[in-house]
């Protein structure tokens, strides 16, 4: 019985490992002091989810990465048909280098994407809460 009973064990605790890791993504950042650094890298943008004020921030995003990266503020939308509307967008980043723009928007959700390729699609975005 002992091994079945350290078998049921290991089985109930390889399901809960993906479960615990979920919640480690929902954590939004806040930055109340008007700047919001991200680190670039690839194919992610942290951290993931920030929340801001609404009014004017400033992005400092810094390349941590082996390839070019930038950001860009975004429309939440990517519904077939519908046209993505850029509100901001860095320059772009070489590796090591510190890039910034400064951004305006109102409460809303917006989507934090690098623009360059396909690194969008490979998962690097992040949601920016304003409001």
């Amino acid at each position: 019985m002992p091994g079945r009973r350290a078998t049921l064990l290991a089985i109930a605790l390889a399901g809960a490992l993906p479960i615990a890791g979920c919640g480690a993504d929902a954590a939004v950042t806040r930055d109340d002091a008007g700047v919001v650094t991200l680190r670039l890298d690839e194919y992610r943008i942290l951290p993931q989810r920030v929340r801001v004020p609404s009014g004017r921030f400033e992005i400092v995003a810094t390349n941590r990465g082996v390839l070019t990266h930038n950001v860009a503020i975004v429309s939440p939308g990517r519904r077939p048909g519908q046209v993505e509307v850029q509100y901001a967008h860095t320059a772009t980043a070489h590796p090591g280098q510190t890039v910034r723009t400064e951004v305006h928007l109102k409460p809303g959700k917006y989507r934090m994407v690098c623009t360059l390729a396909n690194h969008d699609n490979l998962g690097q975005y992040g949601e920016l809460i304003v409001g």
